[in-house]
């Protein structure tokens, strides 16, 4: 009888693409996280037992149309709109997000989406990880279910900047007083957020949503706008010298190295100012102004801060 020999190295075969799929599909389907695949345009191919148990959905009804659920929850209608306009541009959205399951109860969630790219360098498809926040919540008991809050920076959300802009347009109309607006872009933002998991990008957001808060007045309204876009009103400065040095304050500070986090190196910002009622009359077109300034700043190398229109000293 001739002996079957059995060496260690029939036990560390290298594990084959085809053996690489079937572990992620495995993977995918059983995680204990809710798991959706968007196509290109942010359709939902796929998605695993644990999102359909979120939101109270079976799979069949979801394939093939868009996760407006994971925005449903908002105040703001163009949230989803938003969303799906930066992960095709960015490749990469990371929130707290209001959704809503199929008997209509809202869900407050963090989500984090990331492109996956073919041999071509063209992004096919979107990954999402969906975690219910509840738990986090209820253990922790720091974040408030504030439709106006974000939950991330504990700042004001688009909502409440909408509202504050507009009553704060209808009163200066009154008073005559001044209103401007800062319009803050991190710059290469998404090049430090997608690595380590996206847990650095949470830490630069956090840190920029308290720097503001610390360096602005009380009476200044912060927000995130959206991703990494936050937005400020400030009111009764009345030249343009004296918004160059509130931002200058906001450089230092952003600008410094800072431990936080060492994948962390340095982090800097792009601000567009737009002031009422010279860059528009309208909270939207004074936000898409500062919006375009901000743009430009960032094409000139980030770091800086352009106006939409240059400012003399107000009488």
């Amino acid at each position: 009888m001739v002996k079957k020999k059995f060496e260690s190295e029939t036990y560390n075969l290298p594990v084959t693409i085809k053996e690489l799929g079937s572990f992620a599909t495995t993977l995918f389907e059983f995680s204990t996280d809710a798991m959706l695949i968007l196509d290109s345009v942010g359709k939902i191919s796929s998605a695993n037992t644990a999102l359909c148990n979120l939101i109270g959905e079976d799979k069949e009804k979801i394939i093939g149309k868009i996760p407006d659920f994971l925005f449903s929850g908002q105040s703001d209608v163009s949230s989803y709109k938003n969303f799906i306009r930066d992960l095709i541009s960015n490749g990469y959205w990371s929130g707290q997000v209001f959704g809503r399951n199929k008997n209509g109860a809202v869900i407050p969630m963090d989500i984090h989406f990331s492109a996956i790219y073919n041999e071509l360098g063209e992004a096919n498809h979107y990954v999402g990880i969906c975690s219910s926040i509840y738990s986090y919540i209820s253990k922790m008991n720091e974040i408030s279910f504030d439709p106006n809050i974000d939950p991330l920076t504990k700042i004001f959300n688009a909502n409440a900047f909408l509202h504050r802009l507009e009553h704060n347009i209808h009163k200066i109309e009154k008073d005559m007083s001044v209103l401007s607006i800062l319009y803050i872009d991190i710059d290469h933002f998404h090049d430090v957020a997608k690595q380590d998991k996206f847990q650095a990008g949470d830490i630069i957001l956090k840190n920029l949503g308290s720097t503001l808060k610390d360096t602005l007045e009380e009476s200044d309204t912060v927000a995130r706008l959206k991703g990494d876009i936050f937005c400020v009103i400030i009111q009764d400065i009345y030249t343009q010298e004296s918004i160059n040095e509130m931002v200058q304050k906001i450089f230092e500070k952003i600008t410094k190295p800072y431990a936080l986090h060492p994948k962390i190196e340095k982090i800097s910002i792009s601000v567009g100012v737009a002031t009422f009622p010279i860059s528009g009359e309208t909270p939207q077109d004074l936000i898409a102004s500062a919006a375009s300034a901000a743009k430009e700043a960032k094409t000139k190398g980030g770091n800086k801060i352009v106006y939409h229109k240059m400012l003399t000293d107000i009488e």
